[in-house]
């Protein structure tokens, strides 16, 4: 079951979320969000799988689009400070210090859209890498899916630095070419055009 293994790594994704928001609380949220979404959006786990572990990149994303929905949700919540009373008046209006909590269902539909077209955008990448060469394949996973540098790549691989950089930039470049108005799409909220 996805929830196991997205367990094991809490205090990774607590840090992940921390390092979006730099709120301790507001992390602990995010991650127990992504939590729920993870257990409504993904049937298959291999989907955000890679070598056997989950995307880190897949779960990034998630908790800085749950960090974004939270922050617009915010703004649209009205907070009002009460003052102390030294007596309650029973004839005070609190009417206009009420706080609007409304969520309507376009905000939902949006955040179900915005998953929908990450997921592809992240699949058609992943198809992408599927068609590169083996060598390609593994070194843009080691680097962009685990906790490895570029300099623990090449202390455990053997491979020179330089060859690591340039094929990593290559990477993003090739990323950048085929899906950039992609995600330029997503970032614009254009997401019917992806």
């Amino acid at each position: 079951m996805i929830l196991k293994q997205l367990a094991k790594r809490n205090k990774e994704w607590l840090k992940v979320a921390k390092s979006i928001c730099r709120d301790e609380d507001l992390a602990k949220e995010m991650v127990q969000i992504m939590y729920f979404r993870m257990l409504k959006y993904i049937s298959d786990p291999s989907r955000i799988m890679v070598d056997g572990k989950i995307n880190k990149i897949y779960i990034y994303v998630t908790l800085r689009n749950i960090f974004y929905k939270l922050k617009n949700d915010k703004n649209k919540i009205q907070f009002y400070e009460f003052k102390e009373f030294d007596t309650f008046d029973e004839n005070f209006d609190t009417s206009k210090y009420s706080t609007d909590l409304s969520y309507s269902f376009e905000d939902q539909i949006d955040v179900e859209k915005m998953e929908a077209a990450n997921e592809k955008i992240m699949k058609m990448i992943e198809d992408e890498i599927e068609t590169w060469h083996w060598y390609d394949k593994k070194l843009f996973r080691l680097y962009y899916y685990t906790d490895y540098s570029m300099r623990d790549i090449a202390k455990k691989t053997n491979i020179s630095l330089t060859s690591i950089f340039n094929s990593c930039k290559n990477y993003k470049q090739i990323i950048a070419d085929k899906f950039g108005e992609d995600i330029m799409d997503f970032f614009n909220k254009d997401y019917d055009k992806i």
